[in-house]
């Protein structure tokens, strides 16, 4: 019988009850309580009625409470359906149809988000859902039926006993959200044994141990951010994720309890970098940084190498595939990060439009085979043909939508995805490339380029650019800093100043870029 995640989580529990495996800011949760919590969560929502498969959303930031909602219904055999806290009504009312939600556990806010208030509005008549259970105080949940407060949806449906679900190898573990701003959301069915394979696969390439800790930028509702979590609990050692990214509080948290892995985007990483009396934190203990999200320039790469002595890992990554490719500092040299190359257990091809080959020296779309790939896009058959293969083994492999070129030795170079290409009058821009070199510049805390159509060359190139402090940025100046390192087309056309890139713990949330609130 295949192992499940509980046989990893049960074992810690009887060795180190008292190991921490989950701290947010000053809460914590011990192996010991995970077992016993997620039982009696998992025992409530039994009551309540959730049967294997069904689906339960949680609309919620980083938080213990969120850790335990996702883990219990795993518990039981239910997928959890992770939803971007920041989501208002008009995308709930897409999410939650289209991901057949019966319950739904929600925090009562998140940052400008009335979390509350945007379910409230939504019509319950429109959705097949058991319950909405809150943690939020008693006065802030709506008078209704339909509601309850954490504390008494515990006090009213949970026992101290639950069983642990055996999932078979097809099961469904989870359902993970992609997109949801506009149109059909994408919505991930995450498969169980390939999601623990793989993640347990790279724990052990980075050689995580029990004693080690770890220190996420990236949310815990982000596929990305909470499986890079799983690495290290697999292997009994701890986790820290944030409420919300600060750079101080990260830094004196890393020195405070002598952190051994952090996990960074490329913009978090020059927020890091930027903050006063860097210099003055003991990082010491640290040996890996671990990078996604965002194409990582060589010049940040080259500061924690060279300067702080820190091992650099950056990976391709991939909802729909867990980790893909990796660049390590370690094993690659002085090459650019943005060379990668497969892992021990990873395949990849790289392929052209009509699924074939590509020579040595040409660009193609990155395709990939894990364990963790994807079983489909829940509700969706036509985009899951169309991005998910099948080979005669049986095996899946997945098209990314990201660009390379292959190079010999088995090595490929990150152009850009597909779908980000800018094409300017005759010439065609990767926005990951321009967003590398905008975050190189002395001046600019964190950038984002996307595109605007134009009248004349069809689309032009948007930086948004958040500066460091009070400074002032022109387009005129990022000309003259562009020159020499990056083609003349490649200037931004327009550039818009933001006193904050909308990220959601780490990865830029684009959707977000033209609300009023970062004009």
């Amino acid at each position: 019988m295949n192992q499940s995640f509980y046989d990893y989580y049960q074992k810690y529990a009887e060795a180190t009850p008292e190991k921490v495996l989950l701290r947010i800011d000053d809460t914590v949760i011990t192996y010991g309580e995970f077992m016993q919590k997620t039982a009696h969560f998992g025992s409530a929502m039994k009551k309540l009625g959730i049967q294997p498969d069904d689906k339960i959303g949680l609309v919620m930031p980083n938080s213990t409470a969120w850790y335990l909602v996702f883990w219990s219904a795993v518990r039981i055999g239910a997928q959890p359906v992770p939803i971007d806290p920041q989501s208002g009504s008009l995308e709930l009312s897409r999410l939650l149809p289209a991901t057949t939600v019966k319950t739904l556990f929600i925090a009562d806010k998140y940052r400008n988000n009335d979390i509350i208030k945007a379910v409230s509005a939504l019509v319950p008549e429109q959705f097949c859902m058991k319950k909405v259970i809150c943690f939020a105080d008693e006065n802030l949940i709506p008078q209704d039926e339909n509601f309850i407060s954490a504390e008494n949806f515990l006090k009213e449906y949970a026992s101290d006993t639950c069983e642990i679900y055996q999932p078979d190898e097809t099961h469904t573990m989870s359902l993970a959200c992609t997109s949801g701003s506009t149109g059909t959301p994408k919505i991930l069915s995450v498969p169980s044994y390939g999601f623990l394979t793989t993640q347990r696969d790279m724990g052990d390439y980075l050689e995580f141990t029990s004693d080690d800790v770890m220190m996420l930028g990236m949310t815990l509702y982000h596929q990305g951010g909470f499986g890079m979590g799983l690495q290290m609990t697999l292997k009994g050692g701890t986790v820290l994720y944030q409420p919300q990214f600060n750079p101080i509080s990260f830094l004196e948290t890393v020195q405070k309890y002598k952190i051994n892995i952090i996990q960074l985007t490329s913009t978090l990483a020059k927020v890091l970098l930027s903050t006063p009396d860097f210099e003055k934190y003991d990082l010491s203990s640290v040996r890996i940084c671990y990078f996604a999200g965002e194409v990582l320039p060589k010049e940040i790469a080259d500061t924690f190498v060279k300067k702080l002595g820190i091992r650099v890992i950056n990976i391709i990554g991939s909802s729909e595939t867990c980790t893909m490719v990796v660049w390590d500092s370690a094993k690659d040299g002085d090459s650019d990060p943005s060379d990668f190359r497969k892992l021990p257990f990873t395949e990849f091809r790289v392929i052209d439009e009509k699924h074939q080959d590509v020579a040595e020296g040409q660009t193609g779309e990155l395709c990939i085979h894990t364990e963790g790939v994807i079983t489909d896009y829940f509700g969706n058959p036509e985009l899951s043909a169309e991005k998910i293969l099948q080979d005669e083994q049986g095996r899946r492999w997945f098209c990314t939508g990201d660009l390379v070129n292959k190079l010999p030795d088995g090595v490929v170079r990150f152009a850009g995805r597909s779908k980000r290409i800018i094409k300017r009058g005759g010439n065609l821009v990767h926005a990951e490339e321009v967003e590398a070199c905008l975050l190189t510049h002395p001046k600019i805390a964190a950038a984002a380029v996307t595109d605007e159509p134009h009248p004349v060359i069809g689309q032009q190139i948007v930086a948004y650019i958040q500066p460091k402090g009070e400074e002032r940025i022109t387009r005129g100046e990022l000309a003259r800093y562009f020159d020499g390192k990056l083609s003349a087309y490649k200037v931004p056309d327009k550039v818009v100043l933001v006193e904050e890139i909308p990220k959601d713990i780490g990865k830029i949330q684009f959707k977000y870029l033209r609300k009023k609130e970062y004009k």
